[in-house]
């Protein structure tokens, strides 16, 4: 996957009787990021998890860098830990008995790298969030907005080729997410090459994304 892009074409998703993603396409090149925007319950988390492959879809297609990581037919559905991206959730799903440095370094150690690069990134990935002097503290010691910048640093500290955002800025005070949301996605932009978030805020489009797409009812209003 040396050019990431997204794909989705005819995505389906069904519960039982419920159709959560009723046939959506859209395409997000190189380089850009789209915002699905719509209220609780059209389907963004849905689509993203899909993506992500935390959801096996009931058909449709998903491409990352123009191979396919899921299709109905022919049957392909790669892993999830395969997909080469990162995701950010709106539960934030950090370790509260963990440090701060400690849950951005946890991929890094899993993956055996050297400590000396896995401080650097991580350090790295914390002062972008303007949590650099706080790797030491517990995360079970921050609060919600804290929180949720450890799970961006987490996110961005592997450099994935792909981003995927559940209302990823919810929970910060705005007086830090109107200034600092953007320069995150611009630093972003050098290394990842495809950002996609959900947000149920139609203010949220402007500042942080190229292209937009309205979610109603599991499928495409308009964009």
């Amino acid at each position: 996957m040396s050019q990431a892009s997204i794909e989705v074409r005819d995505l389906v998703v069904r519960y039982g009787a419920v159709v959560a993603v009723r046939g959506v396409t859209f395409t997000v090149a190189p380089g850009e990021h789209l915002t699905l925007l719509g209220p609780s319950g059209c389907g963004k988390t849905t689509t993203l998890r899909a993506i992500a492959g935390l959801e096996r879809p009931t058909s449709g297609e998903i491409r990352i860098g123009g191979s396919p990581v899921f299709s109905s037919a022919p049957a392909v559905n790669v892993p999830a830990e395969r997909r080469g991206l990162s995701m950010v959730f709106q539960s934030y799903a950090i370790w509260p008995h963990m440090t701060v440095f400690d849950n951005v370094a946890y991929g890094l150690r899993v993956r055996r790298l050297p400590e000396t690069e896995v401080t650097t990134r991580v350090r790295e990935a914390l002062d972008l969030v303007q949590l650099g002097d706080l790797g030491a503290r517990s995360a079970s010691k921050l609060s919600g907005g804290q929180q949720q910048r450890v799970a961006l640093a987490r996110a961005f500290v592997f450099s994935p080729s792909v981003l995927l955002f559940d209302e990823p800025l919810s929970n910060l005070d705005a007086k830090l997410r109107v200034p600092r949301a953007p320069s995150w996605t611009r630093s972003r932009a050098s290394r990842t090459r495809v950002v996609t978030s959900a947000s149920g805020r139609l203010r949220t489009r402007r500042p942080y994304a190229t292209l937009s797409n309205t979610l109603m009812w599991g499928q495409i209003a308009y964009d």
